[in-house]
């Protein structure tokens, strides 16, 4: 006997839903206007099962459940209706939660939202008014379009093309605070009893019908800790992105919305989403029946309920005629937890490996991603003087390569190419290593090819790869030329003249290089430490057009073309995926920092742990089955990098030596002057010896062998450690040390030493040695009296009069004297609000250091100051010098180290001369 209608909405009527789930035990939480917990029909960890007491219906957004109460009662009792109705006191008197043969009185339920009738207001025009809206506060806030780039999705066209939205809370403020427009927004769902956004804080996404009108909304939180779906209420209507079904016969669904916008973002256009692992709806069968689609790819998350989901519709569609593929992705995350989203963003090339697990899920798969299929290169042909090479329509003509390590220019005839007949074309030389002449290419192609820049750009990225591996037909590549016995000669009196470093500052004048001494022998330094296993790196730091670029090509220069690399810009992964010894002992100029900010954790990396490695989803060539590889790059590597910018990232530029460029009117004479030289015959005469000497450079540098360095002398050293950076900063020290030891080993006695059957061969450090390091420490590594203001400097010389009076009075070494600021206020006749205010920049900056004192208490100092820079000059505190390391020398260590001693004294009678040599005016620190 049928049951009557009426006597079923009674029974719903009767009963609060909320109640009832509660009276099982079942623990709500309120969630804005709903009640949300964990459902009771699946196990699961975060809550995803909804009551909403306004419809007194609930729903699960994990297994796609949902109903009425008396719905509710049959699934959680495993009953009948009849006997649900039962159970909540219907016809039969069941013993439910209601009273027997009365249903217990509760407040009569509104009717459902999506049944409401606003007598005035068109819902369609409304949701259309509010996806509108919603799209407007997408393009004017940013934070929206900041989370979809975080996931990956990227093309600007898919937001426009959907009308994606943000509801960032303003909505309620254009709608008048009563009236039948805020109702009909409230009876939608669009705004909750209170009159707050739904869905505020959330990406929206308007699912729209054939004739564009919006049928339904999904929200999608942008932050943790919230509900992260949000629907409209009531069942779930229309399919999102539907013209898929109607452009091809092959589909593919996701679970979600988000899912399905990565793959669009990664051109495969022909994907629809479903409304969760249960959520394909009748919607969705008809709209696959009324375009007749012959095969769908369900690709869900890699989870227990995704593959459940994707069997379940698997079945459903095969039992409408569809062809279904489950397309299973390859595990990501450790949790065993991987969704299309989190595979696009962690796989390199992942559009083209997912076409190929597309083909393991059907042999048969014909599905293609756009931008690879405009990404792949349809033809390659050599040709005598370059090659010619076509992605999709799009062909380049190359011709006359000419490459080295710093330029890479080519002739390129760019082509529109359809039928196999040349159209209209673009034709230009350009330095594909040179920024600016790439980015000009790039816009002209894109306007030739009515492509985005981004497509024109990646072409270019392959065609300097191609051009890079491009070889003439008939050479080979050439080797590294022999040295002549004449030049070998050459550049062995060059290294062992005991004046080197004024032959290479000489030098560095002749082929053009005027001033900036200390910076051309610190670059140069730099440069030849790269075949020591700690080498030196450099960063040339000034404003645009002072000089910085100049400096480093001319230490480039004098560098043997197969021991540097020189990019103008460094990608992210850059230096990952290089051949594995190809930084080994190698110097890598970057022209400017800016360029490398994306490859700034590698080139951290290479420089600290002096190795990269990096592990990445590939394809087996053999088996074509994903696996893991491992790119391993060796280092050591010395970096020589300049940059305009005033203030560095300090966990990059702390791990190098910065060099700033004399921006002085002087130094601008000296170089205009330089300038003018370059025309006359003097600068003829100079440019011809310029190829001389940068040869004699080069056999120089090729004759340095890999010599370990020895510094008997290090124990006996001292550097200012008031600061934490100074533990970076003393191994700078000593690599200076030891690059200067270097580059004289042709004026040192090589020794050698056995250790567990192997030979060992060094040279030693001598004094002389670090006599010049200290000096070019003071120049590169120091500071100048100039930090300090005019009061500051004043006091500090007073305080190291006061110092020196007491302590050859009292006969004790000034750094175990202290003294208060009382001590000082006696001695100077300044008052004491004077002391304060100046002497707290002599502790900032460290000339004084508070070994005691605090609030309340005496402050007792200790002078850090030894003197220096009264003249101007940059100085260093706290180094040993070479009269203060003979006295601490053992007496046996000085005597045997005569043969270094006799160096020293070659060079002594230089020391005066190299002194001059400093600039007066460089204002070169340490970062």
């Amino acid at each position: 006997m049928l049951i009557a209608k009426e006597e079923i909405e009674a029974i719903k009527h009767a009963h609060d839903l909320k109640e009832v789930v509660q009276s099982y035990g079942i623990k709500l939480t309120r969630k804005g206007t709903n009640y949300v917990a964990c459902c009771p029909f699946h196990e699961e960890k975060k809550p995803s099962f909804t009551v909403n007491p306004k419809t007194n219906l609930y729903h699960c957004f994990g297994c796609n459940q949902g109903g009425d109460v008396i719905g509710f009662v049959s699934k959680k009792e495993g009953i009948g209706f009849r006997e649900a109705m039962q159970k909540l006191g219907g016809n039969g008197n069941g013993n439910g939660n209601g009273a027997k043969g009365k249903p217990k009185p509760v407040k009569q339920l509104s009717p459902s939202p999506l049944t409401a009738v606003v007598p005035s207001i068109s819902r369609t025009r409304l949701l259309n008014r509010v996806v509108s809206f919603y799209h407007q506060s997408f393009c004017e806030d940013n934070r929206a379009m900041q989370y979809l780039t975080t996931r990956g999705i990227t093309d600007n066209s898919i937001f426009a093309g959907f009308q994606v939205g943000y509801s960032n809370g303003t909505l309620p403020n254009t709608v008048a605070g009563d009236g039948e427009v805020r109702q009909a927004l409230q009876d939608i769902g669009i705004l909750n009893d209170k009159g707050n956004e739904m869905f505020y804080g959330s990406v929206v996404f308007p699912v729209l019908d054939d004739n564009k009108d919006c049928v339904g909304l999904y929200g999608r939180r942008i932050n943790d800790g919230d509900t992260a779906h949000l629907y409209l209420p009531g069942p779930r209507k229309g399919v999102w992105n539907w013209q898929a079904a109607k452009r091809s016969k092959s589909i593919i669904i996701t679970e979600s919305i988000i899912d399905a916008l990565t793959l669009y973002n990664a051109g495969f256009k022909d994907v629809i989403p479903c409304y969760g692992v249960n959520g394909l709806t009748e919607d969705h069968l008809a709209l696959f029946e009324r375009y007749r689609s012959k095969e769908i790819y369900i690709c869900f998350d890699r989870d227990d309920p995704g593959e459940q989901g994707a069997t379940g519709i698997k079945e459903q569609l095969r039992g409408k005629g569809i062809e279904a593929y489950i397309v299973s992705l390859p595990q990501i995350d450790t949790d065993d937890k991987t969704d299309i989203n989190v595979f696009f963003r962690s796989t390199t090339d992942a559009a083209a490996i997912f076409e190929q697990i597309l083909k393991e899920a059907n042999p048969k798969a014909s599905i293609r991603s756009d931008k690879v299929i405009k990404r792949e290169q349809r033809c390659y042909e050599k040709t005598e003087s370059g090659f010619i090479v076509q992605y999709e329509q799009r062909r380049y003509e190359i011709r006359g390569i000419t490459k080295d390590n710093i330029k890479l220019k080519v002739t390129i005839k760019a082509v529109t190419s359809a039928y196999g007949k040349s159209q209209r074309f673009h034709l230009d030389t350009v330095d594909l290593y040179s920024n600016r002449s790439r980015v000009l290419f790039a816009k002209a192609c894109a306007s030739l090819f009515s492509e985005t820049e981004e497509i024109v750009t990646e072409d270019i990225t392959r065609l300097i790869e191609l051009c890079e591996a491009w070889q003439p037909e008939q050479q080979a590549k050439t080797p590294v030329q022999k040295m002549t016995n004449a030049e070998e000669d050459e550049a062995l009196e060059f290294l062992k003249d005991p004046y080197l470093f004024n032959r290479i500052l000489s030098d560095f004048e002749t082929i053009g290089l005027t001033g900036e001494d200390s910076n051309k022998l610190m670059g140069y330094l730099s440069a030849t430490s790269r075949k020591l296993d700690e080498p030196l790196s450099v960063l040339i730091q000034s404003r645009s057009a002072a000089g910085k670029s100049t400096l480093q090509d001319a230490i480039i220069m004098l560098i043997p073309t197969e021991d540097y690399i020189k990019y103008t810009r460094l990608t992210g992964q850059a230096l990952f995926y290089k051949e594995e010894d190809s930084l080994v002992h190698k110097l890598l100029a970057i022209e400017e920092e800016h360029g490398a900010r994306d490859a700034s954790y590698s080139i951290r990396n290479i420089q600290s742990s002096k190795y990269l490695s990096i592990a990445a989803t590939g394809k087996d060539p053999v088996t074509g089955k994903l696996k893991t590889e491992e790119y391993r790059v060796k280092g050591p590597v010395a970096l020589m990098i300049t940059t305009t910018e005033v203030e560095l990232d300090y966990e990059t530029s702390n791990r190098f030596i910065t060099l700033t460029i004399d921006e002085s009117k002087e130094m601008t004479e000296r170089i205009l002057q330089k300038q003018r030289e370059s025309d006359t015959l003097e600068g003829l005469i100079r440019k011809a010896d310029t190829e001389r000497i940068t040869r004699r450079h080069h056999n120089a540098q090729r004759l340095l062998r890999p010599l370990s360095v020895i510094n008997h002398y290090a124990s006996y050293l001292t550097f200012p450690a008031e600061s934490l950076r100074a533990r970076r900063d003393h191994k700078k020290y000593l690599g200076l040390i030891k690059a200067i030891a270097f580059i004289h080993q042709y004026q040192r006695e090589i020794k050698s030493v056995n250790h567990n059957g192997e030979a060992f061969q060094y040279i030693e450090v001598t004094l002389e040695d670090i006599e010049k390091a200290n000096k070019l420490a003071g120049e590169v590594l120091g500071r100048t009296l100039d930090e300090l203001s005019p009061p500051s400097r004043m006091l500090l010389k007073m305080i190291k009069e006061m110092v020196e009076t007491r302590c050859g009075e009292m006969k004790v070494d000034p750094k175990e004297y202290r003294f208060s600021r009382k001590d000082i206020r006696q001695w100077s006749r300044w008052s004491d609000f004077q002391i304060k205010c100046h002497i707290r920049q002599l502790e900032d900056l460290e000339y004084l250091y508070s070994v005691t004192g605090k609030k309340g208490k005496e402050y007792v100092y200790e002078l850090l100051y030894a003197g220096g820079g009264e003249d101007g000059r940059a100085f260093l505190m706290g180094l040993t010098t070479v009269e203060q390391l003979k006295e601490k020398m053992p007496y046996r260590k000085r005597h045997n180290s005569s043969k270094g001693e006799h160096h020293e004294r070659l060079d002594n009678s230089h020391s005066k001369k190299l002194a001059e040599i400093q600039p007066a005016a460089c204002d070169v620190r340490l970062s």
